[in-house]
């Protein structure tokens, strides 16, 4: 495990290149392993990843629901032999786990992209699953990117949305508000940056938030952020050198992060690289308030406890504000980290609108050494990360760039800790209430292991499985039940006795109804 953790901190000393990623490079972004990942008799073309708890779980005060993450390289990490990226613990793609951190559903994407932000949306009044799925560079720049959308029986809702170019839709968020999705967006403006200490010829790395209808993905709005905020707001420094290749290196000024639509004309946006966030009406385009982890940018004076830095998911709830408190880092000259400023953890404020203060509330870790192998003080996440305040009270951080997740009691007990195998991570991590309903049959499969015939049977994405029961027989219209079983992760297997020549698997939910019945399966063969 401390060996895991160090090679997870090891990126902040990491030179990873203004350049980006090469194509052989992106072209394989998604590649992977099956050392370390599921593999399924009844679904063999599903590998994700297994994570594991490193706290005894606190079962009985966990919140309801499911975890909904989706698992990336870590790009920043490179093989010692070959200087290519390292390939992932399983596939890639938007996965569901229960509270035992078992798979739920998993969507493999294909090897030249990869999957972040997965979570449960309304979209016209019904729930729906959203992620993003693109390929990035070694310093998480999107060099491609759309936003896909499934309903509870996992069909495509509406057009995957690819963003108007010369925008390219990041990783970040995609918030969807009645028919449509507001994403946020990236794209290089050439400009003059020498008053921000930058080269004549240099090129911004600006942000930008746009909004889509998700049937007919048609743009029907762009907010710039280049229009609104200075540049000069930025906690980094352009670079006044070229790159090795002599282009000018972008200079990302702001690199938003996450978007909260309010419902009252207005929208929260987060900037990581200006430690602040910007509460912006929609209309006019104008900021009305920021709240900032610099002094000089923010109009709430921030209580001391409360101070943040490279921020990432900041939401507005009521007059209360979450955000997860990176802490670090800025990308100096040649790709490398900065100092960080403290320990990584998530973070709730409370805003005085009449006084303009911003008090603390709560903070959700660091970590403590026993998971993480390292003094609290020294756990970093030098990207990436969330904060979820939830309904009974409870909080979930995902820790972005390090290879955890984490669900905490409201006042700050530590119930379930999982962390990702190398080289995963999640950009964020959420408990939700998902349903999935698939409508493709259950899957089975037997095989033989020292002359005991061995059933298994799962429901890729089915939410209501209680348990299962196994049918064998010789007439394949006709199969009595052999064995049930109690549901016991993704795939759930049995030892049944006898011979036979065709077999089914039903599932079975709590009122103990069949709710879906496989194809008959013969011999060594699946469904």
């Amino acid at each position: 495990m401390l060996r895991h953790v160090k090679l997870m901190l090891a990126a902040a000393a990491l030179t990873v290149g203004a350049g980006g990623a090469t194509s052989a490079q992106a072209a394989q972004i998604g590649a992977y392993t099956t050392h370390g990942a599921y593999s399924f008799a009844s679904a063999p073309g599903l590998h994700p990843p297994v994570i594991t708890a490193d706290a005894r779980s606190r079962q009985g005060k966990l919140a309801t629901g499911d975890f909904l993450v989706a698992n990336f390289p870590n790009l920043t990490l490179t093989e010692p032999a070959t200087g290519a990226g390292v390939r992932l613990t399983g596939q890639s793609g938007p996965l569901i786990l229960d509270s035992h951190l078992q798979p739920v559903w998993f969507h493999p994407v294909p090897t030249d992209v990869v999957a972040l932000d997965l979570k449960e949306q309304s979209y016209q009044g019904n729930p729906v699953l959203t992620w993003w799925q693109g390929a990035l560079t070694n310093v998480g720049a999107p060099t491609s990117g759309a936003v896909e959308v499934v309903d509870r029986h996992y069909r495509k809702v509406g057009k995957a949305i690819v963003a108007q170019s010369p925008w390219v839709i990041s990783e970040h968020e995609a918030a969807i508000n009645g028919p449509d999705v507001w994403v946020t967006v990236y794209r290089f403006v050439p400009m003059d940056l020498t008053k921000f200490g930058g080269a004549a010829s240099g090129v911004l790395y600006d942000s930008g938030v746009q909004e889509y209808d998700l049937k007919t993905g048609r743009l029907l709005y762009t907010w710039d952020a280049l229009d609104h905020i200075s540049p000069s707001q930025s906690q980094t420094r352009p670079s006044p050198l070229p790159g090795a290749n002599g282009a000018p290196i972008p200079w990302d000024a702001y690199h938003v992060n996450s978007i909260q639509l309010t419902g009252r004309g207005t929208f929260l946006v987060s900037m990581r690289n200006t430690w602040s966030a910007y509460l912006v009406d929609k209309t006019g385009g104008a900021v009305q308030w920021t709240l900032s982890g610099v002094p000089a940018l923010s109009m709430f004076t921030v209580a001391p406890k409360g101070s943040f830095a490279w921020q990432h998911d900041v939401q507005l709830h009521g007059n209360v504000v979450s955000l997860f408190d990176d802490s670090c880092c800025a990308v100096l000259a040649g790709g490398k980290f900065g100092a960080p400023s403290g320990p990584s953890r998530g973070l709730v404020l409370k805003l005085n609108m009449a006084t303009r203060t911003a008090s603390f509330v709560a903070q959700y870790g660091p970590l403590p050494a026993s998971v993480t192998g390292l003094p609290a003080a020294k756990f970093h996440s030098a990207f990436l990360g969330n904060t979820q305040l939830l309904a009974n009270g409870n909080v979930v951080v995902g820790w972005g760039s390090q290879p955890f997740f984490s669900e905490y009691s409201k006042a700050g007990q530590l119930l379930l800790d999982a962390h990702w195998p190398v080289p995963d991570l999640s950009y964020r991590a959420y408990l939700q209430r998902w349903a999935g309903q698939p409508l493709v049959a259950p899957s089975g499969a037997v095989r033989k292991r020292h002359g005991e015939t061995i059933l298994s049977a799962s429901w890729n994405g089915a939410t209501q499985v209680s348990r299962w029961r196994y049918l064998a027989g010789s007439d394949p219209s006709r199969l009595p039940v052999v064995a049930t079983r109690l549901r016991s992760g993704f795939e759930t297997s049995v030892t049944v006795q006898g011979t036979y020549r065709w077999f089914r698997v039903q599932a079975v939910n709590a009122k103990g109804r069949i709710i879906g019945t496989s194809r008959a399966f013969g011999g060594a063969g699946s469904a």
